[in-house]
């Protein structure tokens, strides 16, 4: 609404107009001062509602039981002032369970940890190589015995040697071959090993990876439950006043409900985030900016005055009453403990 002052000043001016001819009868030129209405519009006027902008709905998503309720719909209260009493031993139960779970979980990557690092003591590189070589030595050295008993089976056919010599001379080479025959078994063996240990030693990753993969799903599950207890508003088994000034209401719950994690326990307002929203009408939209000063009076009391200013400005209008609105925002730059959420008041906005 536009301040009325300057239609009635309006209207003086055309009724003194009127007195003023009416009175010079005498024909006489009546000079009547012009006066300069272009400047007069200085405010406009409009009605606002006061909200809070920073409001929480409290959600309470573990299981609980309501023992005490302290405060009572649309009470101010102040940081840390207790709203209710909680009850959740079957809470506190699920966490230590879920604590033994973690331990658990930790012993058993532990115990894979040892595991692998005893299989990586047996790695059989080492043994496969010296074994490959001796296994080449002992070869040579029956290649070489095979040789000489070639030819002295020549000389014990010529009779050059005795029969006694030629045996002696075999049991020495069959001695190579068995040195031979035991050295490629332990080599084998030994490349068996390995194989086996690469594939235990795969899979004990993979347990190891899976156990890794636990532990940290339970650290998360952990965290998740005990986060539950750690917000702002929990302090042990109350639920307290996260602000330092503040109004609660729509509480949802009575002295032993039985909380349900899915439903608002109840919505707290910050009053020192209070703002007022009003509607412009369309045609005075123009001369309003962000920045411009307000006054604010309360309907509740209209002796009281606040100061603010228009912090911002729809970019959309709407149809209000069949009349065009555009909705704005308005900070309370000296909030007391008066001005509560909802309560009606009528602002002036200096215009520019």
């Amino acid at each position: 609404m536009i301040a009325t002052r300057n239609i009635i000043l309006v209207l003086l001016v055309i009724s003194l107009a009127f007195i003023v001819t009416g009175c010079s009868g005498n024909g006489e030129e009546t000079h009547v001062e012009e006066v300069d209405l272009s400047q007069e519009l200085k405010t406009v006027e409009a009605f606002g509602l006061v909200k809070a902008e920073e409001t929480k709905n409290i959600i309470i998503d573990f299981p609980a039981t309501v023992e005490e309720i302290f405060v009572k719909e649309g009470q101010q209260i102040s940081f840390q002032d207790p709203i209710f009493t909680l009850d959740f031993p079957q809470y506190v139960s699920e966490i230590f369970n879920k604590e033994n779970e973690l331990m658990i979980a930790g012993l058993e990557k532990q115990k894979i940890e040892k595991n692998l690092q005893g299989l990586y003591r047996e790695n059989r590189e080492l043994e496969i190589e010296k074994l490959t070589n001796d296994l080449s030595f002992a070869q040579t050295v029956y290649d070489q015995y095979l040789s000489e008993l070639q030819g002295h089976e020549k000389l014990h056919t010529a009779g050059a040697i005795s029969q006694q010599e030629f045996d002696k001379i075999r049991r020495e080479v069959e001695e190579k071959k068995k040195l031979v025959d035991d050295i490629d078994y332990q080599l084998q063996e030994a490349k068996y090993k390995k194989e086996q240990f690469l594939l235990k030693q795969e899979a004990e990753n993979d347990q190891l990876r899976i156990q890794k993969e636990r532990v940290a799903q339970v650290e998360n599950q952990l965290a998740l439950m005990k986060d539950k207890l750690n917000k702002a508003y929990m302090k042990e088994n109350q639920v307290v006043c996260q602000y330092q000034d503040a109004v609660i209401y729509d509480i949802q719950y009575a002295l032993g409900d039985i909380v349900d994690p899915t439903l608002k326990a109840f919505t707290i307002a910050s009053l020192d985030s209070l703002i007022i929203e009003a509607n412009i009408v369309e045609e005075f939209i123009r001369d309003v900016e962000i920045g411009a000063s307000a006054k604010i009076i309360p309907v509740a009391d209209r002796g009281r005055d606040y100061t603010g200013k228009v912090v911002s400005i729809s970019n959309m209008a709407f149809q209000i009453n069949g009349e065009t609105v555009i909705p704005i925002r308005i900070s309370v730059e000296n909030t007391d403990h008066f001005l509560m959420p909802n309560y009606n008041v009528d602002v002036f906005i200096d215009l520019q």
